[in-house]
């Protein structure tokens, strides 16, 4: 808790029990404030009985302090293909049973690799009114001068407001993005740009829930052909809130192989 407020840390994991394993031990190890952490949200999709066991004893272990809501999701829990849109809504709905202000969310393949303070992301939410979601996933990058971002300062750190250019087509190159390449360890090809993606994000990153509520449910009736979930839902989002990165270096992705894709191992859009 701080200042009053409800601090959840959300987990989502599905079939990568070694390297849940690396990423929670990171995460334990380089966040200098667990303590003002209240509860650990956790999701698990179609992971085997095993190691169902074996992520209970890793989470009791690593956060002893903190309040475990653990759900599992098997094969057909959900009764259409927009599992992934259900999920999140599940997430969702955790987040206002344990009346949580701000979460912080981490899937399984997102390594922190560097020490932070997770109030420093929480102070710049509440600095910045049209700030719905601080990131850790995107380092400072080589800016060309037409995309030069906005830079703010808390707590002797750095965070640059995430570039989304409406005027632009959605999802279109706007640079070379060689800092982004490698964090993702995979130095070619798509991940080798900067899209403009507009701001939202589940990757490793502190939202505001209230901010996050405002935009309502993850769709479950979008055409599938067309988009997915997470676009669908963050062009919805931007048009009411912005995402500010942290400018280090804090976290690499582990996943960046498509059959390593939790969307890949459970057939999910």
């Amino acid at each position: 808790m701080i200042n009053g407020k409800i601090v959840s840390l959300s987990i989502t994991s599905s079939k990568r029990l070694p390297m849940l394993e690396r990423v929670l031990k990171a995460f334990s190890v380089f966040c200098n404030d667990l303590h003002i952490i209240d509860n650990i949200i956790f999701f698990d999709d179609s992971s085997s009985d095993e190691d169902k066991i074996k992520m209970r004893h890793m989470l009791n272990a690593l956060f002893p302090a903190q309040n475990k809501i653990i759900t599992h999701f098997y094969e057909y829990t959900f009764p259409d293909a927009y599992r992934h849109s259900r999920v999140l809504n599940c997430w969702r709905e955790k987040l206002i049973q344990t009346n949580t202000e701000y979460c912080f969310h981490l899937e399984d393949d997102y390594l922190f690799v560097d020490f932070f303070n997770l109030e420093t992301g929480i102070k710049v939410l509440e600095s910045q009114e049209d700030c719905g979601y601080v990131g850790y996933f995107q380092s400072y990058k080589k800016f060309p001068p037409e995309h030069q971002p906005r830079v703010i300062e808390v707590d002797g750190v750095k965070f640059w407001e995430w570039i989304y250019k409406p005027e632009f087509g959605l999802n279109e190159s706007l640079f070379l993005d060689e800092a982004g390449a490698i964090q993702t360890l995979n130095g070619n090809g798509y991940w080798m740009m900067y899209f403009n993606w507009a701001h939202f994000s589940l990757r490793a990153g502190v939202h505001y829930v209230l901010k996050l509520f405002s935009i309502g449910e993850f769709s479950t009736s979008y055409d599938m052909s067309t988009i997915r979930t997470e676009l669908e839902f963050s062009i919805r989002w931007a048009q009411k809130w912005k995402t500010y990165c942290h400018e280090k270096f804090m976290v690499v992705n582990l996943a960046w192989d498509e059959s390593q894709s939790a969307y890949t191992l459970n057939n999910s859009n």
